[in-house]
C-alpha cells in the first residue's frame, strides 16, 4: 500500500477536467400524468426524436422534448395514471434508484408540487444531490428546490399557459446550463410575455424563481432556489443555483472517488488518509483551473482533528483531550476517516455597482 493512490489520482484530474461538461449535461427526472399507454411505468430518452408519439398525449411528448432541447443529457419519464391521488410517491417508486439530478411534474396539482418539494427536502437531509423545480409549492425552504411563481406565459405564437404548464422547459434549461454560467438573466426565446409578479424584488428575495418581461425579451429575474432560512454551515451564497450545482458536484466527484477506488482497499493509517487527502487537494488545484473554485483562495482539505479526537474521547479514551493535533492526526480510528475542508466557489457576475464623477 506504500505505493501510492494513482488511479484516484487520474480519477480525480480527468473529473476535473471534465467538470464544466458534465455539469452542462444533466439528468432530468419528468413525471408526467398519461393513460395513452398503461403498459409501462418508465421510460427513458436522450434525444428528442426518439420520443414514442404513439406512448403519450401530444402534450407529453412536446414536454418530454422541452427538456432534452434545453440541453438534458438524458430524460427519466415516470409516467402515472391521470387520476392518481399520489402521483409523486407513484413516480419515485418507479424511478427506483435511477440517477438523475433534476425532477418535475411535466403538470400537477398544487398538492403534489409541495409533496415533490418535501421529498427533495427529505433527501437533502441525507446527502442527495438531486433538485426540484415546483410550481407554487407552500413553504419549500430548501437549497435544493427551486419554486417557479409565474401566473401565465404568453409563447411566441400568442398562445397562454398557465405556469405550472412551464415548468419542463425550466427543468431542461437548468440541466443544460454549465457552472460556469448562471440562469439569470437568461432569455426564454419561446416566450413573448409573463405575468410579472406584484413586486419582483420581493418574489426574489422570497425564494422565487421568476420571470420578467425586459422590452421585447423574457428573462429569468435571478435564478435563485427556495432557500430563506440559514445558519451553521448554511450561508446566503447557498441560495443561487449555480452554487449549489456546484457543491452538488464536487460533493459527488469526492464520494464517487471514495467509494469506487478506496473504500475497503486501503488499511486505515495515517499515511494512506494523507495520500487520500492530497489526491482531493489536486482536484481542487485543476477546478481552479477551470474557474469553478476561486484560485485567490485555499481550497484545501485535511484530516478533521477535532472529530477524530473526540471519537477516541467517546470510547472512553480520554487522555485523547491531551493529545496535540500531530498525536490526534497519527491515530487514525477503527474504519473511520474523518476529514474536513474548506473551499470558495466562484460565483457567476450578475451585479454590478458604477459610480461615475462628472467633473
Amino acid at each position: 500500500m506504500a505505493i501510492g493512490l494513482p488511479q484516484i489520482e487520474i480519477t480525480f484530474s480527468s473529473l476535473a477536467r471534465t467538470a464544466v461538461q458534465r455539469s452542462a449535461r444533466g439528468i432530468v427526472a419528468l413525471i408526467v400524468k398519461d393513460d395513452t399507454d398503461t403498459s409501462f411505468s418508465v421510460k427513458e430518452y436522450k434525444l428528442a426524436s426518439e420520443v414514442e408519439k404513439a406512448a403519450f398525449t401530444a402534450e407529453n411528448v412536446k414536454y418530454i422534448q422541452d427538456v432534452l432541447g434545453g440541453g438534458a443529457s438524458k430524460v427519466i419519464v415516470a409516467r402515472v395514471s391521470v387520476d392518481s391521488t399520489e402521483a409523486t410517491e407513484e413516480a419515485i417508486q418507479a424511478i427506483g434508484k435511477k440517477k438523475y439530478n433534476w425532477i418535475g411534474h411535466a403538470t400537477g396539482a398544487a398538492a403534489e408540487h409541495t409533496s415533490l418539494a418535501a421529498y427533495v427536502k427529505e433527501q437533502e437531509k441525507t446527502g442527495k444531490n438531486i433538485k426540484a423545480i415546483v410550481y407554487k409549492a407552500t413553504n419549500p425552504d430548501s437549497m435544493c428546490v427551486v419554486n417557479f411563481t409565474n401566473e401565465t406565459l404568453t409563447k411566441i405564437d400568442d398562445s397562454e399557459i398557465a405556469g405550472d404548464k412551464y415548468i419542463a422547459r425550466l427543468l431542461g434549461l437548468l440541466a443544460g446550463l454549465p457552472m460556469t454560467q448562471s440562469g439569470t438573466y437568461k432569455v426564454l426565446e419561446d416566450l413573448k410575455s409573463v405575468k410579472e409578479p406584484a413586486d419582483l424584488e420581493a418574489a426574489v428575495n422570497n425564494g422565487e424563481l421568476v420571470l420578467f418581461n425586459d422590452d421585447d425579451q423574457v428573462r429569468v429575474a435571478r435564478a435563485v432556489n427556495s432557500l430563506q432560512t440559514l445558519g451553521e454551515g448554511v450561508t446566503e451564497d447557498m441560495k443561487k443555483i449555480i452554487v449549489v450545482e456546484t457543491m452538488h458536484l464536487i460533493r459527488e466527484d469526492i464520494y464517487t472517488t471514495f467509494k469506487q477506488d478506496y473504500l475497503g482497499k486501503y488499511k486505515n493509517k495515517y499515511d494512506n488518509q494523507i495520500l487520500f487527502i492530497s489526491a482531493v487537494n489536486t482536484y481542487f488545484d485543476a477546478l481552479e483551473r477551470e474557474e469553478i473554485l476561486d484560485s485567490e483562495y485555499d481550497n484545501r482539505s485535511d484530516i478533521d482533528v477535532e472529530e477524530q479526537r473526540q471519537a477516541w474521547i467517546d470510547i472512553g479514551k480520554t487522555e485523547a483531550s491531551d493529545w496535540d493535533d500531530s498525536k490526534v492526526r497519527i491515530n487514525t480510528f477503527r474504519s473511520n476517516v474523518f476529514l474536513a475542508g474548506s473551499i470558495k466557489i466562484l460565483d457567476a457576475i450578475e451585479d454590478l455597482k458604477f459610480g461615475i464623477t462628472m467633473q
